[in-house]
Protein backbone atom coordinates (compact mmCIF):
# COMPACT_ATOMS: atom_id res chain seq x y z
CA UNK A 1 0.00 0.00 0.00
CA UNK A 2 1.77 3.17 -1.34
CA UNK A 3 1.37 6.24 1.60
CA UNK A 4 1.05 9.97 -0.48
CA UNK A 5 3.02 12.22 1.45
CA UNK A 6 2.66 15.69 1.21
CA UNK A 7 5.18 17.88 -1.06
CA UNK A 8 8.58 19.03 1.22
CA UNK A 9 8.97 22.69 0.94
CA UNK A 10 11.32 24.04 -1.50
CA UNK A 11 13.17 27.14 -0.22
CA UNK A 12 15.65 28.64 -2.94
CA UNK A 13 18.69 29.55 -2.40
CA UNK A 14 19.02 33.56 -1.20
CA UNK A 15 21.94 36.14 -1.61
CA UNK A 16 22.52 38.57 1.21
CA UNK A 17 23.08 41.93 0.97
CA UNK A 18 26.98 41.21 2.27
CA UNK A 19 26.87 38.94 -1.18
CA UNK A 20 27.40 35.96 0.90
CA UNK A 21 24.57 33.01 -0.16
CA UNK A 22 22.26 31.21 2.57
CA UNK A 23 21.09 27.73 1.36
CA UNK A 24 18.40 25.47 2.94
CA UNK A 25 19.80 21.92 3.18
CA UNK A 26 17.83 19.75 0.55
CA UNK A 27 16.75 15.77 0.81
CA UNK A 28 17.30 13.63 -2.21
CA UNK A 29 15.73 9.95 -2.93
CA UNK A 30 17.91 7.24 -0.93
CA UNK A 31 16.54 4.79 -4.16
CA UNK A 32 17.46 7.12 -7.16
CA UNK A 33 19.12 10.69 -5.64
CA UNK A 34 16.69 12.80 -7.36
CA UNK A 35 16.21 16.16 -4.89
CA UNK A 36 12.85 15.78 -2.72
CA UNK A 37 12.97 18.95 -1.38
CA UNK A 38 14.18 20.82 2.35
CA UNK A 39 15.47 18.27 4.58
CA UNK A 40 12.68 17.86 8.00
CA UNK A 41 14.12 18.47 11.44
CA UNK A 42 13.71 15.06 11.83
CA UNK A 43 16.03 14.04 9.67
CA UNK A 44 18.62 17.23 10.15
CA UNK A 45 18.78 15.55 14.06
CA UNK A 46 19.39 12.21 12.91
CA UNK A 47 22.05 13.12 10.86
CA UNK A 48 23.97 15.44 13.66
CA UNK A 49 23.51 12.21 16.17
CA UNK A 50 24.95 9.89 13.33
CA UNK A 51 21.66 8.16 12.75
CA UNK A 52 20.29 6.37 9.98
CA UNK A 53 17.83 8.62 7.82
CA UNK A 54 14.64 7.70 7.16
CA UNK A 55 13.94 6.06 4.33
CA UNK A 56 12.17 8.35 1.80
CA UNK A 57 11.60 6.60 -1.74
CA UNK A 58 7.92 6.48 -0.88
CA UNK A 59 8.43 10.62 -1.04
CA UNK A 60 9.80 9.91 -4.65
CA UNK A 61 7.65 10.37 -7.97
CA UNK A 62 9.85 8.04 -9.77
CA UNK A 63 10.52 4.99 -6.60
CA UNK A 64 7.28 5.33 -5.06
CA UNK A 65 5.33 2.81 -7.32
CA UNK A 66 7.39 0.25 -6.11
CA UNK A 67 9.01 1.56 -2.79
CA UNK A 68 8.77 -1.00 0.21
CA UNK A 69 7.94 -0.30 3.29
CA UNK A 70 10.76 2.06 5.54
CA UNK A 71 12.57 -0.99 7.09
CA UNK A 72 12.59 -0.47 10.65
CA UNK A 73 16.49 -0.70 12.46
CA UNK A 74 16.82 -1.75 15.92
CA UNK A 75 18.87 1.29 17.82
CA UNK A 76 20.50 -0.06 21.05
CA UNK A 77 20.11 3.02 23.76
CA UNK A 78 21.68 3.85 27.55
CA UNK A 79 19.15 6.13 29.54
CA UNK A 80 20.16 7.23 33.21
CA UNK A 81 20.58 10.41 34.94
CA UNK A 82 22.96 13.08 33.11
CA UNK A 83 25.65 12.44 35.22
CA UNK A 84 25.66 8.77 35.28
CA UNK A 85 25.57 8.97 31.18
CA UNK A 86 28.60 10.82 31.38
CA UNK A 87 30.82 8.69 33.91
CA UNK A 88 30.66 11.51 36.44
CA UNK A 89 28.81 9.55 39.04
CA UNK A 90 30.02 7.50 42.45
CA UNK A 91 27.88 4.29 40.94
CA UNK A 92 29.48 1.25 40.81
CA UNK A 93 30.27 0.03 37.76
CA UNK A 94 30.42 -3.54 36.55
CA UNK A 95 34.29 -4.57 35.07
CA UNK A 96 34.21 -4.16 31.25
CA UNK A 97 30.80 -2.03 31.73
CA UNK A 98 30.44 1.25 30.27
CA UNK A 99 27.98 2.55 32.30
CA UNK A 100 27.13 2.70 36.03
CA UNK A 101 24.30 0.13 37.48
CA UNK A 102 21.76 3.14 37.52
CA UNK A 103 21.39 3.21 33.87
CA UNK A 104 19.58 0.93 31.46
CA UNK A 105 20.10 -0.20 28.09
CA UNK A 106 16.76 -0.84 25.79
CA UNK A 107 16.79 -1.30 22.19
CA UNK A 108 14.29 0.52 20.22
CA UNK A 109 13.26 1.33 16.60
CA UNK A 110 14.87 4.45 15.21
CA UNK A 111 12.89 4.04 11.76
CA UNK A 112 9.75 5.13 14.04
CA UNK A 113 11.23 6.76 17.07
CA UNK A 114 11.59 10.89 16.88
CA UNK A 115 15.05 12.03 17.97
CA UNK A 116 15.59 15.90 18.97
CA UNK A 117 18.53 17.92 17.49
CA UNK A 118 20.22 17.46 20.93
CA UNK A 119 20.40 13.75 20.28
CA UNK A 120 17.59 13.00 23.40
CA UNK A 121 14.87 10.57 22.02
CA UNK A 122 11.40 12.12 22.61
CA UNK A 123 9.57 9.26 21.34
CA UNK A 124 10.81 5.77 21.50
CA UNK A 125 9.50 2.74 19.87
CA UNK A 126 10.46 -0.26 21.01
CA UNK A 127 11.79 -3.31 19.78
CA UNK A 128 11.01 -5.44 18.38
CA UNK A 129 8.77 -2.82 16.49
CA UNK A 130 4.38 -3.16 16.02
CA UNK A 131 5.41 -1.66 12.70
CA UNK A 132 7.85 -4.16 11.51
CA UNK A 133 5.99 -6.84 8.93
CA UNK A 134 7.47 -9.71 11.03
CA UNK A 135 5.32 -8.18 13.91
Amino acid sequence: MTTTHPPRTHTPDRTNPDGSTTITMKRACNGCGQLLGDVTEQEMARGINQLPLPDVRRECPDCAPTAPEPRCLPVSTVDGDEACLDGECDHAVEPGADYCTNTGEHTICVTHSEIDSDGQITRAEPWPCKHSPAA
